[in-house]
């Protein structure tokens, strides 16, 4: 099922507070947002796009003692050939990126840090404009110089070969909380994280948007009572039926 132009650009609009109210409205309180442990890597982080989700599990395929040269030719092979790649696993695409998507990693808190700075410039070169990881991400300084769209629930400087290993490629996953279908629209800000399934998207953009015109128009109007100068916040949006 695929999201029409029209919902995407009503729900880039939106605060993730604005489409958590749409489901709170709809009977759907506490079933889309993400765990409280999904935290930006950095603050004014924003990004809305849709699911390309992958699935990791734990690995005990641990590195015994070598010189590093066999180290630097063993880590990204596969394990198949004697390597330690957590990367590669016969018959899982290894996602590379692509425009508009938001890659989800469903990683079950794992330490092994599975994003870093290189893998996500390149996934930022294709076009990925949100990255969300139940698990770690790693090189976070490089990351907040990069401007990396990324949420986390774990930062360390850990590799992830010997820890955790790829398991599946775009299929349903369950993330920080949330089930996420490939192809569900994923909204991240300073907030938090917040799903919209494909089958209500529509419906969730439509009430979402009325939702912040309403709080734009009331905040507006204590920012006059208050002698605030007007942001682009309070401006006001084009009333939609």
């Amino acid at each position: 099922m695929s999201i029409s132009a029209k919902t995407m650009e009503l729900l880039k609009i939106a605060r993730c507070a604005d489409v958590c109210d749409a489901l709170d409205s709809m009977g759907l309180q506490d079933i889309y947002e993400m765990s409280v442990n999904m935290r930006p890597l950095f603050p004014g982080i924003r990004f809305c796009g849709l699911a390309h989700t992958e699935e990791w599990d734990y690995d005990d395929h641990r590195m015994g003692n070598m010189t590093y040269d066999e180290f630097d030719n063993l880590q990204y092979k596969p394990q198949s050939d004697g390597g330690h790649s957590a990367y590669l696993t016969p018959g899982v695409n290894n996602y590379g990126g692509a425009s508009g998507d938001v890659y989800v990693i469903a990683a079950k808190g794992s330490r092994g840090g599975i994003m870093g700075s290189a893998n996500g410039l390149w996934c930022m070169k294709e076009g990925v404009v949100g990255f969300v990881i139940d698990g770690t991400m790693r090189d976070s300084g490089e990351a907040i110089l990069q401007k990396m769209p990324v949420f986390s629930t774990v930062r360390s400087y850990t590799h992830p070969n010997g820890r955790i290993r790829l398991k599946s490629d775009n299929k349903p996953v369950v993330c920080a909380g949330v089930l996420v279908n490939p192809g569900d629209v994923v909204i991240g800000d300073d907030d938090g994280v917040i799903v919209v399934p494909q089958n209500i998207a529509d419906e969730v953009a439509v009430r979402a948007y009325k939702i912040q015109q309403k709080d734009r128009r009331d905040r507006r109007g204590l920012y006059e009572m208050r002698n605030m100068d007007f942001d682009e916040t309070v401006e006001l949006l084009p009333d939609i039926d």
